[in-house]
Parts: C-alpha cells; structure tokens; sequence
C-alpha cells in the first residue's frame, strides 16, 4: 500500500511538471511576442518622436511665413490708402477744373448771344487790319464762335461722365 500511495504521488508530480513545461512553453512564446512588439514600438516611438520634430520646424517656418505676410500686406493697404488720398484729390482737381470751364462755358454763351444781338460796327482801323492780315484758320477748325462754344460744352460734358463713371 505505501508503494501504490508513493506511485500516484509520483505520478501527480509528473503530471503536474508536465502541465508546468507545457505552460513555461506558452509563456516563452508570449514573451516572445511581447519583446518582438517592443521592438517595434521602440520604432513607433522614435518614428513619433522625428514627426513631432519636424512638424515643430514647419510651424516655425509658417511663423515665419505668416510674420512677412503680414508685414508685405500692411505695407501694400498703406500704399493703396495713399494711391486712393492721391486719386481723390485729382478727382477733387477735375471737379474744381470742370467747374471752371462751364463758368467759360457760360460766360462765352452769355457773351456770343449779347454779340449776335447786338450788331455793333467795328471802328474802322480794326477793320482794315483784318481786311490786310487774314489770320489762318485750319480746315478743322470750327467756322463760328457758336461751334466752338458747343465743341466746349460737348468736351465739359464727356469729362463729367468720365468723372462719375469712375467714382
């Protein structure tokens, strides 16, 4: 009887170093496994670490980017604030000169009509010098004073059109 309790307390310590090399085994190939992925998470890491780096550098060189940017903008919207003071002030120049000619405009109107009305006799020394010195006049030439007054008035009239078209 002592022979056949040893024999089963042998035989359990053998099953139970056989299930104990059977699990060394699958733990073996698990810690395998693990140094394999350590492996490769060393890389991801190091991979993380060279992307953090040169993402850095390019938001440095956006910076950068960004500070000429502006500083180019702020330099063209000053010359364009300039270009437009400059603008207004021919625009305010145009004006002032197109309020001059209609007042030449009108005051030659005003002074062809008092001539057509009036049919005054030129003294007879004026007369005589244009009867010897005709004055030349090119063949595009308005015939009449009442042409070119409205020659005047029709360029008066296109400046001003010009003028609004543009603002």
């Amino acid at each position: 009887m002592g022979s056949v309790i040893s024999f089963i307390i042998e035989l359990v310590v053998v099953v139970l170093l056989g299930f104990t090399v059977a699990y060394c085994i699958i733990l073996d190939r698990k810690l395998q496994r693990l140094r394999a992925d350590e492996k490769s998470m060393r890389q991801i890491v190091v991979d993380l670490g060279l992307a953090t780096e040169r993402a850095e550098r390019a938001i440095e060189g956006l910076r950068g980017a960004l500070k000429a940017c502006d500083k180019t903008l702020g330099e063209q919207l000053r010359a364009a604030e300039s270009a437009s003071a400059g603008l207004s002030e021919c625009i305010r120049s145009g004006d002032d000169v197109l309020e001059r000619i209609g007042r030449i405009v009108s005051t030659a109107k005003k002074a062809v009509t008092d001539a057509e009305t009036r049919f005054v006799k030129e003294p007879e020394p004026v007369a005589a010098a244009r009867a010897q010195e005709p004055v030349p006049v090119p063949a595009s030439a308005p015939a009449t004073m009442a042409e070119t007054l409205a020659a005047a008035e029709a360029f008066a009239l296109r400046a001003r059109r010009r003028l609004t078209k543009a603002a």
